[in-house]
């Protein structure tokens, strides 16, 4: 039984029955960047005016259990990424494609679970694996597509910011890890 990382809320607990043997090292990365900013936000110690770097994100949702880098073979955000984000140069120089979430009326992200669910089905059924997936974000949407993911043997890995993750993902996730904002924010020099 996967237990949480040191300074993670303590009710966490990756329950998740053990993974097959990974064929591939490689990470998978899914963002719902609407429940992440959210949680962000909503932190006294960040406020609306907090930006995110997508880059750093990546980096930092690519890392192992042991803290080291991990290959990252697909990456997707659904919600909005500014042309101008880090994120852009962290993916040309890994060499795969990420794609933008829809935006709906007064630029609100739209269908990001639906199309964050869309993109774990297909990464599971289409590419080499088994391999780990790390979902960022935190609701109870997402235990459907990490029973799957667990069902064909990969790893799966959820990353949250505080209080934003649900007990729902407990018996589906092998880890969690909580990100820091601090690790994750977009400075302007």
């Amino acid at each position: 039984m996967a237990k949480t990382k040191k300074g993670l809320m303590e009710d966490r607990t990756a329950r998740a029955p053990a993974h097959a043997a990974l064929a591939d090292p490689g990470v998978h990365v899914f963002v719902d960047d609407q429940n992440l900013f959210w949680g962000i936000t909503n932190d006294a110690r960040y406020g609306k005016s907090y930006r995110m770097d997508f880059g750093r994100l990546l980096l930092e949702t690519a890392k192992g259990p042991d803290g080291r880098a991990r290959p990252v073979r697909s990456a997707y955000i659904a919600g909005v990424i500014p042309d101008d984000d880090y994120f852009w140069e962290v993916a040309k120089s890994q060499g795969f494609q990420v794609r933008r979430g829809y935006l709906g009326s007064n630029n609100r992200s739209k269908q990001d679970d639906a199309f964050l669910i869309t993109e774990i089905m297909e990464t599971l059924y289409e590419k080499a694996g088994p391999a780990t997936m790390v979902l960022v974000a935190g609701d109870a949407d997402y235990v459907p597509p990490l029973q799957k993911v667990l069902a064909k043997g990969w790893r799966s890995e959820v990353a949250f910011i505080g209080h934003g993750v649900s007990v729902s993902l407990e018996p589906v996730a092998d880890e969690f890890k909580e990100l820091q904002p601090s690790t994750i924010q977009k400075y302007h020099s």
